[in-house]
């Protein structure tokens, strides 16, 4: 199986600013980092066609045809044709991992309000509740759910590896299924992207989401 490498420190602003996001409870966004490598001189040119590739274990795994026909989908919007393995131009492969992981937010702390004792009890300053310097802000580790979606496409007829591409993401409540949809989008929407450049893609949160047969540049989903 395919092991995602677990070090937040690929993206260290964006995963702080999404920490920030889950702790405030705003998030209105998924923001995924997305990186791909490619053969050097490939191109998608026709023919388009792939099968999938599945070990024993994997074929009568339900969530795994799932997040197989989203990803059809998206091979779709692209000019991919699923055929019979026998005939197919390409093999596809997907994996997908979730991890749960410490990271390190600064957060506000707001001191007492009240300065002291006055001849007519405590008195607060004119600056406001926390004086005219604001809340202290301290450094917490809070869990937050980290998830991954890889491909990876080979030539049937020799094996050799042409284009793989990785989507991760963090936050949310830990469902995998709920970040699913954005990872496949986020990991089409510049298909086939430049070799060894990550992007960020953010996608708006829609509670009723599907993947789009359209990657995220184009119409937006129905």
């Amino acid at each position: 199986m395919w092991k995602w490498i677990k070090s937040s420190r690929v993206w260290p602003m964006a995963g702080a600013l999404m920490a920030a996001s889950l702790l405030a409870g705003c998030a209105s966004t998924v923001t995924s980092q997305v990186t791909a490598f490619r053969q050097p001189g490939w191109t998608d040119t026709p023919p388009r066609t792939y099968a999938f590739e599945r070990t024993a274990t994997q074929q009568n795994d339900l969530e795994r045809q799932t997040y197989e026909a989203w990803t059809s989908d998206q091979l779709a919007a692209h000019g991919f044709t699923s055929v019979p393995r026998a005939s197919a131009r390409y093999v596809v492969r997907l994996d997908y991992s979730t991890a749960t992981r410490l990271v390190q937010v600064r957060q506000p702390v707001y001191p007492d309000p009240y300065w002291g004792p006055g001849p007519w009890g405590p008195w607060r300053s004119p600056w406001g509740p926390w004086g005219p310097w604001g809340p202290q802000y301290v450094e917490t580790n809070v869990q937050v759910p980290f998830y991954a979606y890889h491909v990876e496409i080979d030539e049937a007829a020799t094996g050799k590896r042409v284009y793989q591409v990785t989507a991760q993401t963090q936050g949310g409540d830990g469902s995998l299924t709920a970040v699913m949809p954005y990872l496949v989008r986020s990991a089409f929407a510049n298909f086939p992207a430049p070799n060894a450049q990550p992007i960020l893609v953010e996608l708006p949160i829609d509670p009723s989401v599907k993947p789009a047969a359209k990657p995220a540049s184009g119409p937006a989903p129905k």
